[in-house]
């Protein structure tokens, strides 16, 4: 299975995303199984904090797109295993701690900046690669606004720039920059002091908190979707 879990113990349940290739990329089914283990983590009773972590040197790479569709139905299916993570993360009544090495690009950098504290080794990547194969990452805009300002955000998604784990934490798209190779072992001791604390109250903190930061935008989200699909379909008829 592509997504590993680990019971570390008080309550904290770490997911590592195991992909493919060098950058560890995800494919769509591994993005479905993302979001079913988000979505039977809700039923976990005994849970406290979500930590999410790559098994090596990156985090995430990106997704892996199914190949050869050409009809828009077919490619907002493929596109919408995207919003089911979101939406499976947003449902979470637990915390999510997203430890970063190495690459965080595309839907791993959405993974980052969704995340409810995201804690990146010194040498991390975050990028939106997007605009470099002609692609509005659209999806990531749909709540990127959310957590860095308007002319930060369009640069990163327009010029494909990478951002460093210092000029990300400056940005407000990190909690917390530490020394490389030490960002698991930091989010779990942060995971560790918030499954400490009362259930029912982080509970609230958290959903409050997204809410009223506007995190999760279900229609900008679906709206993305389809004007994405529309332009891929539309350059599959073309060629």
């Amino acid at each position: 299975m592509s997504i590993d879990i680990t019971d570390k113990g008080h309550g904290i349940r770490l997911f590592t995303l195991s992909g493919q290739g060098a950058d560890n990329k995800l494919t769509t089914a591994d993005l479905r199984a993302l979001a079913a283990q988000c979505d039977a983590l809700r039923a976990d009773t005994a849970a406290r904090v979500l930590v999410l972590a790559g098994p090596g040197a990156h985090f995430c790479g990106g997704r892996i797109g199914a190949a050869g569709l050409t009809s828009p139905a077919a490619i907002a299916e493929d596109l919408g295993a995207i919003l089911a993570v979101n939406a499976a993360m947003a449902a979470l009544s637990v915390p999510v701690i997203a430890a970063i090495e190495g690459r965080a690009h595309a839907f791993g950098f959405g993974l980052a900046a969704q995340s409810d504290y995201a804690i990146a080794g010194a040498d991390a990547e975050l990028c939106l690669p997007e605009m470099s194969h002609g692609l509005p990452p659209l999806v990531v805009l749909s709540y990127l606004f959310r957590f860095t300002n308007y002319k930060r955000a369009f640069e990163l998604a327009s010029t494909s720039k990478p951002m460093s784990a210092t000029d990300a934490l400056a940005a407000g798209l990190l909690t917390e920059a530490v020394a490389t190779g030490t960002a698991l072992t930091h989010a779990l001791a942060v995971a560790a002091n918030m499954a400490s604390a009362d259930q029912t109250a982080m509970t609230m903190l958290r959903r409050f908190a997204r809410q009223a930061a506007a995190v999760h935008d279900p229609f900008l989200g679906e709206l993305a979707v389809g004007q994405m699909s529309g332009l891929l379909a539309d350059r599959a008829g073309r060629h």
